[in-house]
């Protein structure tokens, strides 16, 4: 494509990568008829690149197609002549798994005669000096080779003059800077390009994220002074705030032709999803670009309903004072929860439960429709009983102990807690004094209860804390029971599973999973779940 800017005369490739970056927000799960239509539309402009997906390393794969982009599914669709299939591999998942042979099949099995036609590979700094086998064998299959260095940001001149050399060396095709941070300004881009130029004269492309709102301008920035590669996605769907908008781009670069097929794009694909993930940049994402927090941390606290805007600034604010360049899990439930990282608890369970027979009430639709059937249960068996949410359809009384872990959740619900004369344990000790101090409930009805994450896939139980890989209140309220006592029946009613396509898999299946592996005792349900307990087994 020649551009009409005046100030540039070469010729500049756009690379639409929307099915692989606007998949942090569906769970790449985009349908084969929906990635059909968006390619013919697509082949239709001048877009002659398309990076469909990625391809992690997964041993259960419980992502949706893009996230995979397998032969199976290049075969199943129809790519049209004009466009140029990539995908992206993160130099991580090939670092991580050190076995280069296997690595080889199960992410480019017989790639030569696939339809992929070249492979980025998303790295940090040091992570492009590990991959250089990788990008020979398939440089030597006939793929080109693409390389993104991320969080473009933090590297001074002597690391870029370094990766170019060693780039150069190998023969990649393009590299790609990634403003990952979404923190680069016109002039620290134009900087940038130019810097890469110097040691790398031949292509070199932009990643733009829109976290200040700058994704075209930095793009253009970017063309004015060397760059001839531009990402861009439609209506800019990418993860955090997104990136540069394949209609914009094409507004300015592109012909008329070429806006009216994606605007009708747009219309017909994009509109839906759009309204519903809520996708763009917004004053949350600038405050991250401002402090180099990584636009991960937002999107996930923008998504969780437990959280609202008066507690957005604050865990902004917890995250500043750590490394948070990096999206971390971890460090995610640790900034938002607030949890002290000494696990400790000024109660010990056991001295006020004596049971080993429980019932566990969930949040779950089922709780409701089956009713009448739990309140018999109680009424027959006599289990102490939890409860892990605040509905009252399950009459106060019948409630032996309320559970919650989660401080953002706790408060979202003080005013029930205060209100409640029932007992609540909660991981009181290992929160701040401000919501210590907004929790009027009597101690004598506080379980203080500590609980730690480490996301190590394992589950630790002490006498008055317990350590878990997630912080869900099932786990937590498991952590009370096994630390009274290790031989227990467990009847659980309320839970129901999770939406398929969300994002974020639930992981009280997991979690059961782990109690049950290590106290190998009996889990029953009592209501119709999508959890399986026991072998068959349900009351």
């Amino acid at each position: 494509m020649i551009l009409k800017n005046k100030n540039i005369v070469k010729k500049i490739n756009l690379l639409d990568c929307t099915l692989r970056d606007g998949g942090y927000y569906n769970n790449w799960n985009f349908s084969k008829e929906f990635i059909q239509k968006y390619l013919n539309y697509i082949s239709k402009t001048k877009i002659n690149h398309v990076e469909l997906g990625f391809r992690f390393i997964e041993k259960s794969k419980i992502k949706g197609l893009t996230a995979y982009t397998t032969d199976k599914l290049l075969n199943n669709i129809r790519v049209p002549k004009e466009i140029d299939i990539g995908i992206m591999v993160n130099a991580s998942d090939l670092i991580n798994n050190k076995a280069f042979e296997d690595n080889c099949k199960k992410i480019f099995h017989n790639i030569q005669n696939s339809k992929v036609k070249f492979v980025r590979f998303a790295c940090h700094h040091h992570e492009v000096f590990l991959i250089s086998r990788y990008i020979k064998w398939l440089k030597n299959r006939g793929l080109k080779i693409f390389v993104n260095i991320m969080q473009i940001s933090e590297l001074d001149l002597k690391k870029i003059n370094r990766i170019c050399i060693y780039l150069k060396k190998l023969n990649v095709d393009v590299v790609y800077i990634a403003d990952s941070l979404g923190s680069l300004s016109p002039q620290q881009t134009k900087n940038i390009i130019k810097l890469f130029k110097f040691s790398f004269p031949t292509n070199i492309g932009i990643h733009a994220h829109n976290n200040l709102g700058l994704a075209l301008k930095n793009s253009i920035t970017a063309s004015e002074n060397g760059a001839n590669w531009l990402d861009c996605t439609i209506t800019g769907m990418g993860r955090g705030p997104g990136n540069l908008k394949t209609e914009e781009i094409l507004s300015i670069f592109g012909e008329k032709k070429d806006r009216q097929i994606v605007k009708f794009l747009i219309k017909k694909l994009f509109i839906k999803l759009k309204t519903h993930y809520k996708w763009g940049p917004n004053k949350y994402y600038a405050l991250a670009a401002k402090h180099k927090i990584h636009p991960t941390y937002i999107q996930k606290i923008l998504a969780d309903k437990r959280y609202t805007k008066k507690n957005y600034i604050s865990i902004i604010n917890n995250l500043k004072k750590t490394e948070s360049k990096k999206f971390n899990p971890l460090k995610f439930n640790n900034s938002t929860t607030f949890l002290s990282t000494l696990p400790k608890g000024a109660d010990e369970p056991k001295k006020i439960i004596k049971s080993n027979n429980f019932l566990i009430i969930g949040s779950g639709s089922s709780v409701k429709k089956y009713k009448n059937k739990i309140l018999d249960f109680i009424k027959n068996k006599k289990p102490f009983v939890f409860s892990l949410n605040t509905e009252s359809i399950i009459k106060k009384k019948l409630i032996d102990i309320k559970v919650a872990c989660h401080p953002m959740r706790i408060l979202a619900d003080i005013n029930y807690h205060n209100k409640s004369k029932a007992k609540i344990a909660i991981p009181y000790s290992m929160m701040p004094k401000d919501i210590r101090n907004s929790i009027t409930l009597k101690k004598r009805n506080i379980i203080d209860y500590g609980m730690l994450l480490n996301f190590e896939k394992n589950i630790i139980v002490k006498r008055n804390y317990c350590i878990l890989p997630y912080p869900l209140a099932i786990g937590y309220c498991l952590g009370i029971i096994f630390s009274c006592t290790k031989k227990n029946t467990i009847h659980l009613a309320g839970f129901d599973g999770y939406e398929k396509a969300s994002p974020d898999k639930d992981n009280t299946e997991q979690v059961l999973k782990l109690f049950k592996k290590k106290y190998a005792n009996q889990f029953f349900s009592i209501t119709p779940s999508n959890y399986t307990y026991t072998k068959n087994k349900k009351i």
